[in-house]
């Protein structure tokens, strides 16, 4: 940000904002006159009117350049004659060092020749006079007529000032310009004024249009209420809450039309930077890697989108496809997968809700489940996590550990084992214990999902009961208010007895129901459908983990023996927890099953052989794109994993029949 110029922010449109900027067209006229110099060569007391003019606070002698009184109207002239002449450099010296106060349209007639007010300010002998220049126009040459001139109250005497009468024959060898005696009239009240109405007749209108981006760098600020009056702008707690903000997200391409003149526009008119940090987004294209473009027929509507799929399902899927440091390859799959999750989200705590409100009561270690530790060890890592990302700029990665802990840790796994307890548990107690810890994570949750589904979230917090517990300004009027979840502390670690035990545990109950929903999905057996499975556990099993464990596998019954007599082709899991059994007596068609599965190989298999055809052909791979051979690449392992499994359950079947 350094080495800033002005620049140009008017363009000349037929449409926009005009600029609200105003030019004294009389007293832009008279830039170009002549006018005839003059000096001050005797002083005597004359006149004894007076007005007030504070010396100190509109006039520094060491100043660099000229201060302004708003409203020169308010200063009373009196008269006194113009009698000597005086040089080029005299009068431009006693314009240049005089508080200039403005240009006062033309204030006499005298018959055809109009006069032409100058008003000024000049120091004597350590007093502050009032200074009038009437000028007489005459065939475009300003002339002295007289000189006007008031005393400031501290002085009791009021001096005259005398000049010598002026001819026109030396009038251009010693005359200046009137543009020569002002600075810069685009910067002058006298000539230019910025306001929203005409300041009076005279006064014309710029006729172009502000910058499109103009309005723009005013975002930071202007759309929290900023007035750019400080007392009232201190007053807003909008403002002082949310400005400066920490980051910036946006486009590399529009540094120079946008950040920086917001930087610019940022400390001009409140003394402070808009933001610390600024994220540079990558360019999106479409799923091929093309830019988007109109003739290209690849870049959709955001508004259609969001109108489909919700503006926060649009949101959450452009992050997730977003990679840190790359082009954003859009994908409307990612948008649907964000509606799906936030259809999750919304069905998570509707079934929180069925049970009831918010639980007051704080979480007792002493009845929390297994389930219930391992599920705030998961939250406390999606903290981590999650903060580390963010801190990091890495937002893909923050959506993919929301999805990871929400769906798969949270919904997949611990709500489902927690209708053990809320549902079918018998102790009321550890019921309200669980409800504890689904309000405690989902509480957590709203709040770290926030950046990413800010609609959704600010539902779901009021609808929830949590915004009734928190004060106005941290969480009680909007969850924006509410504080970043934090990690769990070792001594709440301890507290809530979460230990390496508890998570190997499940995570090996979680494998094995993994493995056994897979053995149902490999014989054809509906998810809905209930069966019997067999455990020979290795491990002490409580009722509760039992009955868990009999509702993640779908089971209608989970016998637990010691010894179990194996049938022959009986499918079996091995586990660390024991060896989980599933007969298939009255369960599946083994003959129609094997007919299935042999029908489905030869199927595959023959497919298998089109793709390593086309993999294995040389013209192929030098003329299709990458994204093309790609594609037949992930199928064919794809096809090579399926046949392979196919193959080991028909094995298994054969040998059962």
């Amino acid at each position: 940000m350094a080495n800033i110029k002005d620049w140009c922010i008017s363009r000349q449109l037929w449409w926009g904002h005009r600029i609200p900027v105003w030019y004294n067209r009389t007293a832009f006229q008279l830039l170009e006159k002549r006018l005839i110099p003059i000096t001050i060569t005797g002083i005597e007391p004359a006149i004894t009117n007076h007005i007030r003019l504070p010396a100190k606070p509109i006039y520094n002698p060491n100043a660099s350049k000229m201060l302004y009184v708003k409203d020169p109207s308010e200063i009373t002239i009196t008269n006194c004659e113009l009698l000597t002449q005086a040089t080029q450099d005299q009068i431009k010296q006693i314009f240049e060092s005089a508080l200039y106060l403005g240009l006062t349209p033309p204030g006499e007639d005298v018959g055809p020749v109009p006069i032409h007010n100058f008003l000024h300010a000049l120091v004597y002998e350590g007093q502050l006079y009032a200074l009038r220049i009437a000028c007489v126009e005459e065939n475009g040459m300003l002339y002295v007529r007289k000189l006007l001139l008031q005393r400031s109250e501290t002085n009791p005497v009021l001096p005259r000032v005398q000049i010598q009468n002026l001819t026109q024959d030396n009038a251009p060898k010693n005359s200046v310009t009137v543009r020569e005696l002002i600075p810069d009239p685009y910067r002058d009240p006298a000539f230019t004024l910025a306001r929203m109405e005409s300041p009076a007749d005279g006064w014309e209108q710029d006729p172009d249009v502000l910058d499109t981006w103009f309005s723009s760098w005013l975002w930071p600020f202007a759309t929290m209420g900023w007035t750019g009056n400080p007392e009232a702008d201190a007053k807003n707690p909008t403002l002082n809450r949310f400005y400066p903000t920490t980051d910036l997200v946006t486009g590399p391409d529009i540094i120079f039309f946008w950040v920086a003149r917001m930087i610019m526009a940022g400390y001009e008119f409140t003394g402070k930077p808009p933001f610390y940090n600024v994220y540079f987004t990558g360019i999106i294209r479409d799923k091929l890697g093309r830019k988007m473009s109109k003739s290209l027929g690849n870049s959709p509507d955001p508004l259609e989108l969001i109108d489909k799929y919700g503006a926060d399902a649009l949101r959450y899927g452009t992050i997730r496809a977003a990679p840190l440091g790359q082009d954003v390859l859009f994908d409307e799959k990612d948008v649907e997968l964000g509606r799906n999750f936030c259809n999750k989200i919304w069905n998570a705590c509707r079934y929180r809700q069925l049970q009831g409100g918010p639980v007051l009561q704080p979480i007792n270690p002493n009845l929390l489940t297994t389930d219930d530790r391992w599920i705030l060890h998961c939250l406390n890592n999606a903290i981590v996590n999650l903060t580390s990302a963010l801190e990091g700029y890495r937002f893909n990665e923050a959506t993919h550990i929301l999805y990871r802990f929400f769906w798969a840790e949270f919904c997949d796994w611990y709500l489902e084992t927690t209708k053990a307890i809320v549902t079918r548990g018998k102790h009321q107690d550890k019921r309200l214990n669980t409800l504890a810890v689904i309000d405690f994570v989902l509480h957590a949750s709203l709040r770290m999902f926030h950046p990413f589904m800010p609609h959704i979230t600010e539902e779901l917090w009021h609808s929830m009961g949590f915004a009734a517990h928190h004060d106005p300004d941290t969480g009680g009027k909007t969850i924006m208010f509410a504080p970043w979840p934090k990690p769990l502390s070792e001594q709440q670690i301890q507290f809530y007895g979460i230990t390496s035990q508890v998570i190997d545990f499940i995570q090996h109950r979680n494998e094995l129901v993994t493995k056994g929903r897979n053995l149902k999905r490999e014989l054809n057996i509906p998810a809905s459908k209930k069966v019997n499975f067999v455990l020979v556990p290795e491990v002490d099993l409580s009722e509760d983990d039992l009955e868990v464990l009999r509702i993640l596998l779908g089971a209608e019954t989970l016998e637990v023996v010691k010894v179990y007599q194996v049938l022959r082709g009986t499918p079996v899991i091995h586990s660390v927890l024991g060896s989980l059994y599933l007969p298939l007596a009255g369960v599946v068609d083994i003959p129609s099953e094997i007919a299935r599965l042999q029908k489905e190989l030869s199927k595959l298999k023959s497919e298998m052989e089109k793709v390593s055809s086309k993999l294995n052909n040389p013209i192929f791979l030098e003329k299709a794109p990458n994204e093309v051979i790609l594609q037949h690449q992930e199928r064919l392992a794809e096809l090579q994993t399926t046949i392979e499994r196919i193959e080991q359950t028909i094995g298994m079947l054969q040998s059962a029949n």
